[in-house]
């Protein structure tokens, strides 16, 4: 057991990971952007925050105040942390002259997924 789980967990898990990767990387490119591409974007993130401001509602009424601060607080060092990550990528493919084109940025994020 691994973290209170069973050996037959952690080797599906794997598997399920493997198998998006695999599937990910069979996959064709993606086609032409639409217009609306860039508020859709916005989405995700807007839906996450949503999601974790309602799990320290029912953190606040279930465990209390304080226990619902503290994953507040730690969401909010999480979410910074992010940012900061975002802006050293930036400043690496910068720095590497890594272009905007589309067939450069997969082929960088796949063999760091694949690396993993």
């Amino acid at each position: 057991m691994i973290a209170g789980v069973s050996w037959a967990w952690w080797l599906g898990f794997h598997a399920v990971v493997a198998a998006v990767l695999v599937a990910d990387s069979l996959l064709p490119g993606r086609k032409q952007e639409s217009r609306h591409a860039p508020a859709f974007v916005w989405l995700g993130p807007a839906g996450l925050a949503l999601a974790a401001a309602g799990f320290a509602c029912w953190v606040a009424v279930a465990m209390g105040r304080q226990t619902a601060l503290e994953f507040v607080a730690g969401y909010t060092i999480e979410a910074s942390m992010s940012v900061d990550n975002l802006f050293v990528f930036l400043v690496l493919f910068q720095g590497f002259q890594i272009s905007r084109q589309r067939s450069t940025q997969p082929c960088c994020g796949e063999s760091g997924a694949h690396s993993c």
